[in-house]
């Protein structure tokens, strides 16, 4: 049985998979942030979803740089350098335990689930912070997986800010409230822009064919995307062509899909 764990910033879901990739049953809950407690309360829910079943592999996202098997940099968790798949193996000895970053994650998930799946991809995660990826002919690269561009610096309104301080989960919340298919239709002017002014860059630089846009906000990516791409229209360089944006496949469920794929590329590679 496959265990697939998504940790973000402000929830995390854990689901099991069957032999076929049809996600079975999951729950939710919110994500604890002091690392016991995180640990404990992963474990209790991973036994809760496997019902007494051998678990044969934990794979798991986190939000943040991830390097074998540690957790060396979840800003939105406050961790650092923590051992996290040694404790999880404490708790599930006999289990194979995967992890790796959740964007990364999701991104694979989501080109290999395009037709045809493009030349060059870029995911983006807009949850509790911003979360990217790029997946080049449906296969992520090592050289390539610690990208983080929701961090990238930019001037906005006279000030140098980080990209998620404009453009996450959070930042709309607290503007407009928990995004909904009830939001205001004037919101969405504001957070096409905002968005915006970071995929511009990010644009530009790698050129996708495609963006696709997941996490809590990519549910409602209708709401902006045709407003999205006509801001980047006005602002790339006419040498290049806006990228085609779009809604993952499975907007909030995406990761739990590319903990799935990356347990079963494991597999077969082993």
């Amino acid at each position: 049985m496959i265990i697939a764990v998504d940790t973000g910033g402000t929830k995390t879901m854990v689901a099991r998979f069957g032999d076929e990739g049809l996600l079975l049953q999951s729950t939710k809950f919110p994500t604890p942030k002091p690392v016991d407690e995180y640990v404990s309360t992963i474990s209790e829910n991973i036994r809760l979803v496997a019902a007494g079943e051998p678990i044969t592999v934990i794979s798991m996202a986190l939000p943040g740089i991830i390097r074998d098997g540690v957790a060396e940099w979840c800003v939105n968790l406050g961790w650092q350098n923590v051992p996290i798949r040694d404790l999880l193996a404490e708790q599930f000895p006999n289990a194979q335990i995967l992890i790796d970053n959740d964007a990364n994650l999701a991104g694979l998930a989501s080109m290999k689930r395009l037709d045809p799946i493009p030349r060059c991809g870029l995911y983006i995660s807009l949850g509790t912070g911003i979360g990217t990826a790029l997946v080049l002919n449906g296969e992520l690269h090592d050289a390539l997986r610690d990208c983080e561009g929701g961090h990238i610096a930019l001037e906005y309104k006279g000030k140098l800010v980080e990209w998620e301080e404009i453009a996450s989960g959070r930042v709309f919340n607290k503007l407009f409230g928990p995004l909904s298919a009830e939001t205001p239709l004037s919101a969405w002017p504001e957070i096409a822009e905002r968005i915006s002014v970071g995929l511009r860059a990010l644009a530009a630089f790698v050129q996708p064919d495609v963006v696709v846009i997941g996490g809590g906000i990519g549910a409602y990516t209708d709401k902006f995307s045709s407003l999205l791409f006509g801001l980047l229209a006005e602002s790339l360089p006419a040498s290049i062509a806006p990228p085609q944006i779009i809604s993952a496949p499975y907007p909030e469920e995406t990761v739990l899909y590319g903990c799935y794929d990356n347990a079963k590329t494991i597999a077969r590679s082993a």
